[in-house]
């Protein structure tokens, strides 16, 4: 078998992926929407006035907190990258018959290491701007530590030193684009937060689904180059092989799907993870498809990919347990937030839900009513699998019964990876007053992007006057922009806007405002900021 065969395989697989988690969201929200639009008769009583639950928001620095989680998952996935990379840097090494330079094994592991980048971004949601200035600094670090070593290793040679050791330097940055252009190019593909939900899942079905055309024309080519085999092949013909692998493999793929979707419900990863593993495996499979091509050492290659599979998980683990990430989040109470917006602006919604949603996961839980313009940030494995075989129904709040359920079954318990999830509540015409309501009392803070409401145009009406009628002020905190007519939520609240914080969130980087808000809830008392 010739190495650029599979190659080609897995490149059209990551195609594929795109275009179909494309299709996906487009399907899903369309179901959501669908969804949303029926009537399930009379529309659910609300709740009794009662007071809000205890607030945990006094509990601790909530800034502080975030802080030591940030630096520690940082820490877990340049460790996880580290501790992965050196091996696949010493079998890459072996297979191409290098000499054994621990300078060279060093730049090649941390060329590796720079695949920690995308995953530190994704779980802290770092802005654009922030990780590329990372980028710059690190691989400027790792040329750095590179040069140091092998002025270390010439003096301990005894080698003479001169000025072309510096050539190190551009060795290193020729080392990390020729290990990391082509994966890196795959991330690229599934790095828009709008795909984000949908690549891993559909990658990992695509991956195994896409392996039948390609062992179908190698199972043809066997067969017809035996006496016994040929007349198989002119009797099913091209068409009728492709299905006899096809089937069989589509079970396969299914079984991944349901797999994944039910160790993602068990908590055995978060969504983070799920999507840094199908980075890593990006680019294992690519290193892989180098040594098997380049260097034409297909068992290297096969022991290079399959090692790495299983030790990147086994790896990542051991490394947050060690860490101690999970307790962490675990060791103080997780404050709840509820997200709530004026509805029909996706982009500018991802955005602040991508900013502060995230952030706050570090904290606690985060709930939201779902709708189309935040499908992309909270679906997940099991929403996938419910949506692809036809149970989009069981997501929604139909009865007061199922309210309660889900209401009782909110996901409190941070994932392994310390980060704790979103509970999205889909719901009908009938039912969203009732569970919007119950959220609230159920929050520990709110925050409500009023941004573009006016008089022409209110749509969050309802959830002002509850939001003013049910929780203290302290709680909430209102995003607005020059859009948003004031005298509505004068007219709303009344005297008591004051004690209410309002932050003006113009741009995308501005969102850190508000989180900043949301985080100074817990030491501020009922002092209102204007920013």
């Amino acid at each position: 078998m010739h190495g650029g065969e599979p190659s080609v395989h897995f490149i059209n697989s990551v195609l594929v992926t795109v275009v179909v988690a494309l299709i996906v969201l487009w399907r899903y929200r369309l179901a959501i929407l669908g969804g949303m639009m029926q009537g399930d008769g009379a529309a659910l009583p609300l709740p009794a006035e009662r007071a809000p639950v205890q607030t945990t928001l006094g509990s601790g620095n909530l800034t502080s907190h975030e802080c030591s989680m940030r630096q520690r998952i940082a820490i877990t996935w340049l460790l996880t990258s580290a501790v992965c990379g050196l091996p696949m840097a010493v079998l890459y090494m072996i297979a191409g018959e290098m000499s054994a330079s621990p300078t060279y094994a060093l730049a090649l592991t941390c060329s590796y290491m720079i695949a920690a980048l995308p995953m530190i971004a994704v779980s802290l949601a770092w802005p654009i701007r922030r990780m590329v200035v990372a980028f710059v600094v690190m691989t400027l670090s790792f040329a750095a530590l590179c040069l140091l070593a092998g002025i270390i290793e010439r003096s301990l040679l005894g080698r003479p030193l001169s000025w072309k050791i510096l050539g190190l330097v551009p060795l290193f940055f020729d080392i990390a684009w020729n290990q990391l252009w082509m994966a890196g190019l795959f991330w690229l593909m599934s790095w828009p937060s709008r795909l984000r939900g949908v690549v891993p899942i559909t990658f990992a079905a695509v991956l195994v689904f896409a392996a039948a055309p390609f062992a179908g024309s190698r199972l043809t080519a066997v067969l017809a180059a035996t006496e016994i085999g040929t007349p198989w092949v002119y009797t099913l013909g091209l068409n009728g092989v492709f299905m006899l692998i096809a089937l069989p493999v589509g079970w396969l793929a299914w079984l991944r799907l349901r797999k994944l979707a039910a160790d993602y419900e068990a908590k055995r990863f978060s969504d983070a993870q799920l999507l840094a593993r199908t980075w890593w495996l990006m680019l294992v499979v690519t290193i892989g498809f180098d040594i098997l091509a380049g260097r034409e050492r297909p068992i290297f290659a096969l022991l290079l990919v399959v090692g790495e599979i299983v030790l990147f998980p086994l790896v990542n683990h051991g490394v947050m347990r060690w860490l101690g990430v999970a307790k962490l989040a675990a060791a103080k109470p997780a404050p709840t937030l509820l997200l709530l917006r004026v509805f029909g602006y996706t982009a500018r919604t991802e955005r602040l839900f991508d900013r502060v949603a995230s952030r706050w996961r570090l904290l606690g839980p985060v709930t939201t009513i779902a709708a189309p313009d935040v499908t992309a940030s909270t679906i997940d494995p099991g929403d996938y699998l419910l949506w692809l075989t036809g149970r989009i129904d069981e997501l929604f709040v139909t009865t007061r019964a199922s309210l309660d359920h889900k209401l009782a079954t909110i996901d409190l318990v941070p994932d392994p990876d310390g980060r704790f999830r979103v509970s999205e509540f889909c719901c009908r015409d009938s039912t969203w007053q009732a569970t919007v309501v119950e959220l609230m009392l159920r929050a520990d803070a709110v925050i409500m992007d009023v941004r573009g409401i006016s008089a022409g145009r209110l749509g969050c009406e309802f959830e002002l006057e509850q939001l003013a009628k049910r929780l203290p002020p302290q709680r909430l905190v209102l995003v607005v922009d020059e859009t948003t007519d004031a005298n509505i939520l004068q007219a709303t609240f009344g005297q008591r806007l004051n004690e209410v914080r309002m932050v003006c969130v113009r741009r995308g980087r501005d969102a850190d405002r508000a989180f900043e808000a949301l985080a100074s809830l817990a030491t501020t008392g009922s002092s209102a900021q204007t920013a």
